[in-house]
C-alpha cells in the first residue's frame, strides 16, 4: 500500500497510530490454560479493528497460545502466571509462526502496525532458536565499533524473522553506580565511548530494518538511583551539567539519525519545576521537556514514545482520564501501555478543545514517517532474504567475540593469573545471587572447567569458615561467582542477607587460590568482594561470557577489556 496522507485518515485512525496497548488488555483475559474459542477470537479481532492501533507489543507472546491454532495446554503449575501463559523462558514461540500470527492481527488494521519490544539481551527469552547476547557493559568493555555494528545488525535480522521491527533499545542513560544504567549503558563514565558505540549499534539495527529507541530521555542524572517502576525519581542535574554529558549524548545520536526516543518518568526540575501533589511532574507529562526541549531546542524529528505508563512513578499521579490527555499534550507520539478506550478519551478531548488536532497530526505523521523509513509500505515488505537458521549462528559468533574482548581484570594483587591449567585438578564454584535462574546459567561455567578435565564442586553460599576450610583443602582453585542484575533483586543493586553473608567468611582460607568474578553488576568487586585478591568483571551471564572467563584465567585470551565504569565510583553517586 502507499503511505497514507493525513487528509485521507479519520481522526480515529490518526489517534490509533498513537496507541500501543498491552496485548493482554486487548485480548481481555487473565490467567492461562485455555485457548480462546473462535467466537472469542472474533471479539479480539474486533478490538483490533476498532482500535486501529499503530503498534503491537511483540513481547506479550502468551497471546499467541490463546489462539486456538497455537494452543498449548498448561500442565505444570509453575508455568502458570497471572497475566501471561508461561513464565519467562519456559515456553518459547516459533518465530515464523509468530510472524504470521502478528500479520494476522495486523490484517484487521488498515495501516500496518509496528511490532515492538525491548529484547534487551536478544530474542532468546521469547523466541525459539534466537540468540542470547552479551549485555551492554560487555559491549562497552570490548569497545569495538565494528563488532557493535555487526551485533546490532545481526540481532535485528533475527527479530525480523519474528516480525519485530521496532526495538526499545539501546539505553543511553549515564546515571551512576547505584542505578540500573550502570549495566544497561555501554559506558556510563565515558561519554565519548557511549556515543561511538551507540551510533554503531543504532546504525546496525536500522540498516536491517529495525527502528532503534534511545532511552530514557532526559535520563536520571548523576545522583538519582530510584526506580520509576516503584517510585518517582528525579534528574537533579543542572542544565550546564546535563548539556555537557547526557544532553550531548542525545544530541549527537539524534543528529546521527536515531528513529525514536523513549521518555522516562523521572522529573527534570532544571527544565520544568511544575509540581503536582507536592512533587515535580514526571518528564512524560512535561511539555517543557518533550515539546520545548526535545522537539524544539534539540530538533528531534523522530517518534517519541513514553516508557510504560503503568509504572508507579507515573500511573498513580492522577486519574487515567486526565493522564492520557496530559501525555498527548506534553508531546508524546505513542503511549506505551495505553488502556482500552484511550482512543475514545483522546477523541473526545480533541472534540471539546482540550487537545489540538494539530498535536494528533504531528504524532501521527511522525509514526507514519518512521514506518516509511522501515519500508512498511512496500508491497514486498516482510519478505526476507534469510532465515533464522542462517542468522542465529552469526549472532552467537559476534556475541562470543565481544565476550572474549570484554574480560576486564579489576585486580590481581598476588599475580595469580594466568593459572597453569595442569595445576588445577579440582575447582570449587561458590555462587552468590538473588536470581534463582542464575544457578542454571552457572552450569555453563562448570561445564567449561570440566571440559578441561577439572573436577568441579558447585554450591550456593557459604555457611561458615569451617566449610570454606574444607573446600579450600579439597580444591586447587576457588571461584566466587556473583550475579546482581536489573530487578535481581528488585529495588536494589546489592547482595544482601544470606547471599551477602558468604563474604563474612570468604577468603579466610584459600585466598592465594581464589578468584572473584561478577557476571552482572560491575561494582560487586567494590561493594562486596574487596577482599578478593584477584577479580574479573565478565559482565554478562551468557554462556559465551562464562567460556571467555575460563579462557582468560588460564591465559588462553588476554584480559583486554576496558572498564565501562569507574572502578572507584564517583563520590557524588550515593
Amino acid at each position: 500500500m502507499k503511505k497514507p496522507l493525513l487528509s485521507e485518515m479519520t481522526l480515529h485512525e490518526k489517534i490509533g497510530q498513537m496507541l500501543c496497548p498491552n496485548q493482554w488488555d486487548v485480548f481481555g483475559r487473565r490467567g492461562p490454560g485455555r485457548a480462546f474459542t473462535d467466537e472469542e477470537m472474533a471479539q479480539v479481532h474486533a478490538r483490533y479493528a476498532d482500535g486501529q492501533f499503530g503498534t503491537l507489543r511483540g513481547e506479550h507472546t502468551g497471546v499467541f497460545y490463546a489462539d486456538p491454532r497455537y494452543y498449548v495446554p498448561v500442565d505444570r503449575e509453575e508455568n502458570a502466571v497471572e497475566g501471561n501463559l508461561f513464565t519467562l523462558g519456559r515456553a518459547k514461540v516459533p518465530p515464523v509462526l509468530y510472524k504470521k500470527f502478528m500479520e494476522g492481527l495486523g490484517s484487521y488494521i488498515r495501516i500496518p502496525p509496528l511490532v515492538a519490544g525491548d529484547y534487551t539481551v536478544g530474542g532468546a527469552t521469547v523466541f525459539e532458536g534466537m540468540s542470547t547476547i552479551v549485555n551492554a557493559n560487555a559491549i562497552g568493555a570490548a569497545d569495538s565499533e565494528e563488532l557493535t555494528y555487526q551485533l546490532g545488525a545481526s540481532l535485528a535480522r533475527e527479530l525480523r524473522c519474528a516480525g519485530v521491527n521496532w526495538r526499545w533499545a539501546p539505553v543511553v542513560d549515564l546515571g551512576n553506580r547505584n542505578s540500573t544504567a550502570s549495566m544497561r549503558t555501554f559506558a556510563i563514565d565515558d561519554v565519548e565511548r557511549t556515543i561511538r558505540l551507540t551510533k554503531a549499534y543504532v546504525r546496525g539495527m536500522q540498516d536491517e530494518g529495525v527502528a532503534a529507541t534511545l532511552k530514557h530521555f532526559p535520563s536520571e542524572g548523576r545522583i538519582e538511583a530510584r526506580d520509576p517502576h516503584f517510585t518517582s525519581p528525579c534528574c537533579d542535574d543542572s542544565l550546564e551539567t546535563w548539556w555537557s554529558e547526557q544532553g550531548r549524548v542525545y544530541q549527537e545520536l539524534f543528529d546521527d539519525g536515531a528513529y525514536s526516543v523513549m521518555i522516562g518518568h523521572q522529573s527534570f526540575p532544571a527544565v520544568d519545576d511544575t509540581m503536582i501533589g507536592g512533587r515535580y511532574i514526571p518528564s512524560t507529562i512535561s511539555k517543557k521537556v518533550i515539546t520545548d526541549l526535545l522537539k524544539g531546542q534539540m530538533g528531534f524529528q523522530g517518534v517519541v514514545i513514553t516508557d510504560g505508563i503503568t509504572m508507579a512513578g507515573l500511573y498513580s499521579l492522577m486519574p487515567y482520564e486526565e493522564l492520557i490527555v496530559e501525555l498527548v499534550n506534553a508531546g508524546n507520539d505513542i503511549i506505551l501501555g495505553s488502556k482500552l478506550q484511550s482512543d475514545v478519551l483522546i477523541e473526545q478531548a480533541v472534540l471539546d478543545g482540550r487537545i489540538a488536532e494539530s498535536r494528533i497530526d504531528d504524532a501521527c505523521q511522525r509514526v507514519l514517517d518512521m514506518k516509511e523509513k522501515l519500508g512498511m509500505f512496500r508491497d514486498d515488505y516482510g519478505v526476507l532474504p534469510y532465515t533464522l537458521e542462517q542468522i542465529a549462528p552469526e549472532t552467537k559468533g559476534i556475541s562470543a567475540q565481544i565476550a572474549r574482548r570484554s574480560m576486564t581484570l579489576v585486580r590481581d594483587r598476588q599475580q595469580l593469573l594466568p593459572i597453569k591449567a595442569e595445576t588445577v585438578k579440582k575447582a570449587a564454584i561458590i555462587v552468590s545471587t538473588h536470581a534463582d535462574w542464575f544457578m542454571s546459567s552457572i552450569n555453563n561455567l562448570k561445564l567449561a572447567l570440566e571440559n578441561r578435565g577439572i573436577q568441579v564442586h558447585l554450591q550456593r553460599r557459604l555457611k561458615n569458615s569451617a566449610e570454606l576450610k574444607a573446600i579450600s583443602d579439597e580444591n586447587d582453585l576457588i571461584i566466587y561467582a556473583a550475579y546482581v542484575g536489573m530487578h535481581a533483586p528488585a529495588g536494589a543493586l546489592r547482595l544482601f542477607g544470606d547471599e551477602c553473608h558468604t563474604f563474612y567468611h570468604a577468603f579466610n582460607h584459600g585466598k592465594e587460590k581464589s578468584i572473584g568474578v561478577s557476571f552482572g553488576y560491575p561494582y560487586v568487586h567494590y561493594d562486596t568482594m574487596e577482599n578478593a585478591p584477584t577479580f574479573i568483571n565478565a559482565y554478562s551471564a551468557s554462556r559465551e561470557s562464562m567460556d571467555a572467563f575460563v579462557q582468560a584465567i588460564f591465559g588462553e585470551i588476554p584480559c583486554a577489556g576496558k572498564s565501562p565504569v569507574l572502578l572507584i565510583p564517583r563520590v557524588n553517586a550515593r
